[in-house]
């Protein structure tokens, strides 16, 4: 196993090691052709502004040249014909070149949705792991303007801008070395004034980034329908409006800041490019008075001169778009360098077989915590055993279910799978060998038989999927849907899909493990949901539901894990007593107490209601 390097702050990465970087992804995804597309743009994006800055000299040396008419049209059509022929061509590779980045852009989007669901789920759980891939995202769905996208086509631009100055600078050379030093110390001033104002600009964007994020968490809370009563009942509307302006305004001021500081740049800018325009220009008129310069020759260079200029705001428009998305591109590549990595890992031994899991002195705290969830656990699950974890909430149960399934990570000491180290073993085969149903449970937006199968709907086995509805006990509600089996769940992906009780989800969950067949199955809390009729019949078909399976159940119903070959009582992180249930009641500890505290509590209850009637 390979472990990935976690840091607290998103890694920062190198201006040229980005653009290697976003290079080696187009040639990757898009291959040779979308190299090539890229690097044709970029050829004629030089060569279309060069043939128009000099159509003018050019045609005035082909009306002084002395030629017949008939040669000096032929001339001038065949100029304006290449004209043409290349600025058609540049506009059709313009096109290609935005469909290219825009593939990439949908490409490396696979990649991200890829790792967000083969990465390790501890890493993506934690409050970490969550803000960085909700940072990366905003590299690729950001739109056209922000992103890979525009970062890759700024550098084209870039690239393309650069090769037009070195052009342009090496024909003004051959005329004059000081005109040149004079347009390159222009372009070196406000290079500077532009990357400073890009600087400032890129350490605002933490901070609006973080007010942003503010403000779309407030949006989203207004808008779900279940949180309207608690906003309009206890009027914080006021709240909220005076959340929106402050987070407003604060976002406006540092976005005008920076918009200042570009605008003070450009100012600058359009001063010196006056004052460069006057002492250039001038000098030609000079030269072409003295009959040091022809006609031909005095057209040619003004038309460079001002191409120059035309040059230099493109370098730093493309030199501003690629600041603007540095940020971006290191959250993305953190998140993607971020969590653990499979290399090499092996299979567990006797797949499809009832395995023992060993805890060894383990430990667990989540990220930010002060002390372990799990403390020095020492526990052995036989194979085939039927094992009840309970306690108090917040005792650890349902983290200790995470750490025996290969869902996190131990902080400290191992679990072992038939003795073997967990963390050893490839993810996915120890995760094929587990059956869970969580204590939160949901049904995804897809039709039944997929929610229950978990491939796509046709590809089930469909004996396999009635038995397991059948023994959920949910198949004459599935009978009585729709569509059957294949009824959407929820509204979010067919207006006629189905909204199922909490109860029946719980129900569709505990399908969905049966259906899974694994040797290993887990209950965290599998009658939550339930009414004491439906959890009693249940109760009753357990033998039948985990029959020849290793079985974990934890429940705060201690009544319910009777049928339990063991049970461990859970405080604290640690495993205070065990035992079957009458040997925990004949000791008399905490178990005891907890159980006898609701006895009583479903008596009075039981009492109450009769009383009533």
């Amino acid at each position: 196993m390979k472990k990935k390097k976690k840091a607290d702050k998103t890694k920062q990465y190198s201006l040229w090691d980005n653009c290697r970087y976003a290079l080696r992804q187009l040639r990757q995804k898009e291959g040779d052709i979308g190299m090539a597309v890229c690097g044709g743009d970029v050829a004629l994006g030089v060569l279309l502004p060069f043939l128009e800055a000099a159509l003018a000299g050019a045609v005035a040396a082909i009306l002084t040249s002395g030629r017949r008419p008939e040669a000096i049209l032929l001339l001038v059509a065949g100029y304006v014909v290449l004209l043409q022929t290349v600025r058609f061509l540049q506009g059709h590779l313009r096109n290609l070149r935005f469909k290219t980045l825009f593939l990439l852009r949908i490409d490396m989007g696979m990649d991200f949705f890829r790792k967000t669901v083969w990465m390790d789920g501890q890493s993506l759980e934690s409050a970490q792991g969550q803000k960085k891939r909700k940072d990366a995202g905003r590299n690729l769905y950001s739109g056209n303007g922000q992103g890979i996208e525009a970062y890759t086509k700024a550098w084209c631009d870039l690239v393309m801008q650069l090769i037009g100055l070195v052009l342009y600078g090496a024909i003004v050379g051959q005329v004059s070395l000081i005109l040149l030093a004079i347009l390159v110390l222009q372009t070196l001033l406000v290079s500077y004034l532009h990357t400073k104002a890009g600087k400032r600009a890129y350490a605002m964007e933490d901070e609006i980034e973080k007010k942003w994020g503010i403000f779309q968490y407030l949006r989203r809370e207004t808008v779900i329908p279940g949180n309207g009563k608690d906003i309009r009942m206890y009027r914080m509307d006021k709240w909220f409006l005076g959340m929106f302006h402050g987070l407003i305004d604060r976002v406006c001021a540092l976005i005008d800041r920076q918009q200042t500081g570009y605008m003070a740049a450009g100012m600058a800018e359009d001063l010196l490019t006056f004052a460069r325009s006057m002492v250039v220009y001038g000098w030609l008129v000079r030269e072409m008075a003295a009959g040091n310069m022809t006609i031909p020759s005095f057209l040619l260079y003004v038309g460079i001169v001002a191409g120059f200029g035309a040059w230099m705001n493109g370098l730093f428009g493309a030199w501003r778009q690629i600041l603007e998305n540095e940020k971006l591109m290191d959250d993305y590549r953190d998140f993607m360098d971020f969590g653990v990595v499979e290399e090499g890992r092996q299979a567990p031994g006797r797949p499809g077989r009832t395995h023992e899991i060993r805890f060894e002195h383990v430990c667990f705290r989540y990220e930010g915590s002060g002390e372990d969830t799990i403390q020095d656990l020492n526990l052995t699950i036989r194979p085939g055993e039927r094992l009840a974890l309970v306690g108090p909430n917040g005792a650890g149960k349902t983290t200790l279910i995470k750490l025996l399934c290969g869902l996190y990570r131990p902080t400290s000491g191992t679990v072992y799978l038939d003795g073997r180290d967990i963390q050893s073993l490839d993810q996915r085969a120890v995760f094929r060998e587990f059956a869970v149903v969580f204590q939160d449970v949901f049904a995804f937006s897809f039709p039944l038989s997929d929610n229950v199968s978990c491939v796509d709907c046709g590809r089930e086995d469909s004996e396999r999927l009635r038995g397991s509805l059948e023994k959920a006990g949910l198949w004459e509600r599935v009978q009585a849907l729709p569509k059957g089996a294949r009824t959407f769940m929820n509204k979010d992906l067919d207006e006629a899909g189905v909204t199922l009780s909490g109860g029946e989800v719980q129900k569709l969950m505990l399908a969905r493990a049966l259906y899974k067949d694994a040797p290993m199955v887990i209950l965290d809390e599998p009658t939550a949901a339930l009414d004491p009729i439906a959890e009693s019949e249940m109760y009753e078909r357990y033998d039948e539901l985990v029959h020849g399976r290793t079985a974990v159940f934890i429940s705060h119903r201690l009544s319910s894990t009777r049928f339990c070959d063991r049970i461990l009582f859970l405080e604290n992180g640690r495993i205070t007593e065990e035992g079957t249930h009458g040997e925990l009641m004949q000791r008399g500890g905490a178990y005891a107490e907890l159980f006898s505290i609701q006895a009583r509590y479903y008596k009075e209850q039981k009492t109450e209601c009769a009383a009533t009637l």
